[in-house]
C-alpha cells in the first residue's frame, strides 16, 4: 500500500503532470490553511472553554504541514494519517469551544485544512478515494455537532464530496491519459523494431528467396519446385514484416458478431497467391467488420474477373491505402484488357460480377468503384469506400 508507482522508462514519469501539480499546490495550501484556523481559533480564544486543546491541535497540523514540505512520498499511509490528523482536529472541537459555540454554527479547529486531507485522498487514490475521505470527514462533522447538522454543516459536506470526487476524476482521468501515452510510445518503439526488422530481412533474406524463385523458374525442373516454394515463403515472410500476420495465421473471422473492428490487411494479404501480389501499409488498418467483409468479398470478386478473362499468365497487383477518412484499394492487371463501353454494358447482358458483386457492395457502403481498361492493355479498378457503414435509418 505504501509503494510508489515506479518510474516510467519511456515517459520518464511516475505520476502525470497534472497529479504532481496537485501535490505541490498541496503542499503550499497546508501551512495557509493551518494559519487561517489559527487566525480563527485566535479571534475566538477568549470564549474557548479550553484554549490549551485548540493550541496542541494547531500545533500538530502546523508540525505536519512543515513535515509534508520535505517528505516528498505521496503514499496512501501518509494519506490515512492525514485523515487521522483531520478527523481527530473536528472531533476535539467540542472539547475546547465547549456544547454552546458548537450549537452555534462555530468553525472547527482545522477549518478548510480538513478539505486538503481530502484533496490528498483523491489524488493518490482516485474518485472512490476522494469520494471515501469526504464520506469520513462527513461522518466526523455530524458527531461533531452531535447528529444536529446546521445549513453550514450540509453544505460543507456537499462541498467535500463534490471536491474529493471531482479531483479524484481528474486524477483518474490523467492516470489513464500517461498509461494511454505509455501504450501509444510502446507501439511506437515496436514498429521502428518491426521497420528495422523489415530492412534487415529485406537486404538479406527475402532477395535472397525472390533470387532463388528466378532461378528455379529458369532453371525448369524440380528447380522450379524448389522456386515455387521460395516464392510461398517470400510472400508469407512479407506478410509477417509487414505487420499483416504471421506466416499460418488464420484469415480473420469478418463474418461473427455485428459492430466491431478488424484488420483489413489480414483480409487482403490472405488473397495473396504466385499471381497476385499484395502490397499493404505497415500500420493496422481498422475498419467496421461489415466494411471488411464487403471489401474481401468485391475485392475476390475482381480477381476472379482477372481469372476468367485477363487471360493466360495474367498476373495482378494489389494496392491497399487508407486515411481517417476511409480506404482506397487498387487492383491492376496485366491482361488482355477490355472495351469500357463493353464493361458497362455487361449489366444489361445479365452478368453481375461487375455490377453486383462489385460495385453494388462498394456503393452500399456509401463508397465508389471505377474501371479503367482497353484492349491489350490490362484493367485497374480503383475502390473508395469508408471505413465505417452508412448509418441505417
Amino acid at each position: 500500500m505504501g509503494v510508489l508507482r515506479p518510474r516510467s522508462r519511456r515517459t520518464g514519469r511516475r505520476e502525470p503532470v497534472v497529479v504532481e501539480a496537485f501535490h505541490r499546490g498541496l503542499d503550499v495550501f497546508r501551512p495557509i490553511a493551518t494559519g487561517y484556523a489559527a487566525l480563527l481559533a485566535w479571534q475566538r480564544a477568549d470564549d474557548m472553554a479550553r484554549p490549551l486543546v485548540a493550541v496542541a491541535v494547531l500545533v500538530v497540523l502546523g508540525a505536519w504541514s512543515v513535515a509534508m514540505l520535505r517528505y516528498r512520498r505521496r503514499t496512501r499511509r501518509v494519506v490515512v494519517a492525514e485523515m487521522v490528523l483531520a478527523v481527530a482536529g473536528i472531533l476535539l472541537t467540542p472539547l475546547a469551544d465547549g456544547a454552546g459555540p458548537v450549537g452555534q454554527d462555530q468553525f472547527t479547529l482545522p477549518t478548510v485544512w480538513a478539505a486538503g486531507a481530502v484533496v490528498g485522498a483523491a489524488v493518490v487514490a482516485g474518485a472512490r478515494g476522494g469520494l471515501v475521505a469526504a464520506g469520513v470527514v462527513a461522518v466526523a462533522d455530524l458527531v461533531e455537532v452531535a447528529g444536529a447538522p446546521t445549513t453550514s454543516t450540509l453544505h460543507n459536506i456537499v462541498i467535500l464530496v463534490l471536491l474529493g470526487g471531482l479531483v479524484g476524476l481528474a486524477v483518474d482521468l490523467a492516470r489513464r491519459g500517461l498509461a494511454r501515452e505509455e501504450q501509444v510510445l510502446l507501439e511506437r518503439e515496436r514498429l521502428r523494431e518491426r521497420e528495422r526488422i523489415a530492412r534487415v530481412v529485406h537486404d538479406g533474406v527475402l532477395q535472397s528467396l525472390a533470387w532463388i524463385h528466378r532461378r528455379g523458374s529458369d532453371l525448369g525442373g524440380e528447380a522450379a519446385e524448389l522456386g515455387a516454394l521460395a516464392a510461398d515463403q517470400e510472400r508469407a515472410l512479407r506478410r509477417f514484416v509487414s505487420g499483416a500476420g504471421a506466416p499460418g495465421d488464420e484469415p480473420a473471422d469478418l463474418h461473427g458478431a455485428e459492430g466491431g473492428e478488424v484488420d483489413l490487411r489480414v483480409a487482403v494479404t490472405a488473397h495473396e497467391r504466385p499471381d497476385v501480389t499484395v502490397s499493404v501499409p505497415a500500420d493496422p488498418l481498422l475498419v467496421h467488420r461489415l466494411v471488411a467483409s464487403e471489401v474481401d468479398a468485391a475485392l475476390a470478386a475482381v480477381l476472379d474477373n482477372v481469372d476468367r478473362h485477363a487471360g493466360d499468365g495474367a498476373r495482378a497487383w494489389v494496392l491497399l491505402e487508407g486515411d481517417v477518412a476511409g480506404i482506397e484499394l487498387t487492383v491492376r492487371d496485366d491482361g488482355v484488357g477490355a472495351d469500357l463501353a463493353a464493361l458497362h454494358a455487361a449489366r444489361d447482358r445479365g452478368r453481375m460480377g461487375v455490377s453486383g458483386s462489385i460495385r453494388g457492395r462498394v456503393e452500399d457502403l456509401g463508397g465508389s468503384a471505377t474501371w479503367t481498361t482497353r484492349p491489350g492493355g490490362g484493367c485497374t479498378v480503383h475502390l473508395v469506400v469508408p471505413r465505417r457503414p452508412p448509418e441505417q435509418p
